[in-house]
């Protein structure tokens, strides 16, 4: 435990030790025959370079990236960055190596396509380097392989001490889960948990004392946390990271330094939440509030930011300028967000139904009509676009009889006025459409009619769909006896809605 927090001393930035840093990351999506092609493995691959080189103090040019590589192109790139450790070492600086593989692994070692790398000979590999820290961090299936011979441990539990003395020698190895667990990626996180983890954690978000510098005790408590509580409810089971560390010496345990970020987000206190964030490069985080501000270091661009609470849903943007602090408020979720948090409706409804409608005629009563339509939320309001038909046949108006049609449509624009299941709302209302009169005489007269008013819905939930009440009433506009004239009009109508 005591040598963990050594094997940070040279992972930490220069401005706090200066030491050449030299990575080989590994990223194989295909595993031996018979495994499932994985989806995020090389995508995990790049996210942890780019951590490396934005927060690491890691140059490009001292980081490898191989992305579907075999045995014999990571031996390669072990010993082409052996040459550059070498020539660092006789120079006189100190030397890190890191080592980082996504992708299948079995009992015996890595998967790389038809080929695999024995855990064995990766660790004769590592520890053959000239480098003064070699760290190994495996995200694969069985990874536990590597470290169970010596006697790794679930790494939530640990305690880092500080070692005694002032030199950092050594070796780390980290594996995102035990002997006989399954590593398991996640379609909503884009990527496999515990690389998620470790990524979101190294840009801040396992800053538990909120100085601006991620330990290796802070992201490993924190990676491990997160990955064992995500996996907990998922078809394999939990997923145990592990370690082995055998390092003595003493330093700084500073793996990233948030000061290097092109841009900071900072996180409102907002304990009980949880924030998604997309960005530029694909860039994909999910984050749990704390009771204090937390800073997360980011790169410049757009972020689409979403707040998930017991209280509902709520999302946001904000644009990150290099070199800008952003403090982002609580984004607090619109009374649609709230209720459907309380078995509201979807974000997205369509509808069928039937009522009645009256528009305002000497002698007509209501006719049937029937309704088409959705309804779309937008930010604080409803969007209920419908399409509608009406007619009545015999219309008595002395001397005359006619049968009567109506096609036309409306829009609403809703807001909800209470929050719950049960959601009541109310807003204004326009339509158009055209309507027809014939006479028992075969003559015809038509006239377009335009209607502005307000409208009410309600809805409740029934099983899978929802049942909803349209209300409206409106001044209606028409030709009436070759005259414009004002008519009041309005509908009912019962729904029948599907949520998606």
């Amino acid at each position: 435990m005591r040598a963990l927090a050594l094997a940070a001393a040279l992972l930490l930035p220069a401005a706090a030790q200066a030491a050449a840093r030299f990575a080989v990351v590994l990223g194989n999506d295909v595993g031996a025959a018979g495994r499932p092609r994985l989806y995020f493995a090389e995508k995990d691959a790049e996210r942890f370079r780019a951590a490396l080189v934005e927060l690491g103090d890691f140059s490009a040019d001292r980081v490898a990236l191989l992305q579907g590589a075999g045995a014999r192109q990571l031996r390669e790139a072990l010993a082409a960055t052996e040459a550059k450790v070498a020539l660092a070492r006789q120079s006189g600086e100190r030397a890190l190596l890191v080592v980082y593989f996504s992708g299948h692994a079995g009992s015996v070692g890595l998967e790389l396509g038809g080929e695999v790398l024995a855990y064995d000979e990766l660790r004769r590999l590592v520890t053959a380097s000239q480098a003064d820290a070699r760290v190994v961090i495996l995200d694969a299936c069985e990874s536990g392989g590597l470290t169970q011979v010596k006697g790794a441990k679930p790494a939530p539990a640990v305690d880092f001490a500080l070692p005694a003395d002032d030199s950092a020698r050594g070796m780390a190895f980290l594996t995102s889960a035990a002997v006989g667990e399954a590593a398991q990626e996640s379609a909503a996180l884009g990527g496999s948990f515990f690389t998620h983890h470790l990524d979101v954690g190294l840009r801040g978000a396992a800053d538990a004392d909120a100085d601006g510098l991620v330990t290796l005790a802070e992201a490993f408590r924190y990676t491990s946390a997160r990955t064992v509580a995500q996996t907990a409810g998922t078809q394999s089971g939990p997923q145990h990271p592990t370690y082995e560390f055998r390092m003595s010496g003493r330093g700084d345990v500073v793996l990233t330094d948030l000061r290097k970020a092109e841009a900071r987000l900072v996180l409102p206190a907002d304990p009980g939440s949880t924030y998604f964030l997309r960005g530029p490069r694909g860039g994909l985080a999910e984050v749990p509030a704390l009771a204090a501000p937390l800073a997360l270091a980011l790169p410049a661009g757009r972020w689409a930011v979403e707040r998930r609470s017991p209280q509902g849903r709520a999302t946001g943007e904000v644009t990150l300028s290099r070199g800008a602090t952003v403090e982002l408020p609580v984004l607090s979720p619109t009374r649609y967000e709230v209720a459907r948090a309380k078995g509201g409706p979807k974000p997205t409804l369509a509808f069928a139904g039937g009522g009645i409608a009256h528009f305002g005629l000497k002698g007509f009563g209501v006719a049937p009509t029937a309704r088409v339509g959705a309804r779309k939320e937008l930010g604080p309001v409803g969007l209920r676009i419908a399409f509608e038909w009406a007619g009545k046949s015999g219309v008595s108006d002395p001397p005359l009889s006619y049968d009567f049609a109506y096609y036309g449509g409306s829009a609403a624009l809703l807001w909800p006025v209470n929050e719950s299941a049960v959601l009541v709302e109310l807003g204004p209302r326009i339509s158009g459409g055209y309507a027809t009169q014939r006479l028992a005489s075969s003559a015809s007269f038509s006239s377009a009619v335009l209607g502005a008013g307000a409208a009410v819905m309600a809805t409740a939930p029934i099983g899978p769909v929802r049942v909803g009440l349209d209300l409206d009433a409106s001044a209606l506009v028409l030709r009436l006896n070759e005259r414009t004239a004002v008519r009041p009009g309005g509908t009912a109508a019962l729904l029948l809605m599907f949520g998606f």
